[in-house]
């Protein structure tokens, strides 16, 4: 398996199109297909961009293949649920509830973590088309016809 196939695997485990993964790596939209068509392997920023990004995540596994895609530190992975200690046989109702009350925490503390990083994601776009929208708007397209038919002009009278 590719370090490509492995950084697609990680997209579809976190359950994002590639557009939202793209954006979270700071990339443009047909930046993944753009390296599967070019055979290519992503720069070290994309790979820094995931650690960053998804902490649960092994970086040797990324990078060599070795090892298993999620850390198995339960502090770095934020959706992993530890298995309960005690036997259902033997617990109470309330012991249940507690456990199941446990479980949702950890479950509803990663989804917002992923919600967060792709919140950051969007933002981060929106800040790029704002400058971009910010330079169209302090262009002044009148100036440039002007300066360009002034040029066109010179040129012609210059052959």
């Amino acid at each position: 398996m590719s370090i490509l196939d492995r950084i697609e695997n990680i997209r579809k485990i976190k359950g994002l199109n590639k557009s939202q993964f793209e954006k979270v790596l700071g990339k443009s939209t047909g930046y993944v297909n753009t390296l599967y068509k070019n055979n290519s392997i992503p720069g070290t920023e994309v790979i820094i961009k995931i650690s960053d990004n998804y902490p649960d995540i092994n970086l040797n596994w990324i990078l060599k293949g070795e090892g298993e895609m999620l850390k198995e530190s339960p502090a770095n992975n934020q959706l992993q649920v530890e298995e309960p200690e005690v036997s259902y046989k033997n617990a109470t109702l309330q012991h249940f509830h507690a456990d199941i009350k446990k479980d949702l925490a950890a479950l509803a503390e990663g989804m917002t973590h992923n919600f967060e990083v792709v919140s950051d994601g969007i933002f981060e776009s929106l800040k790029g088309q704002q400058k971009i929208l910010k330079f169209i708007d302090d262009l002044d397209a009148k100036a440039i016809s002007k300066a360009t038919l002034k040029l066109n002009e010179m040129l012609k009278q210059t052959k």
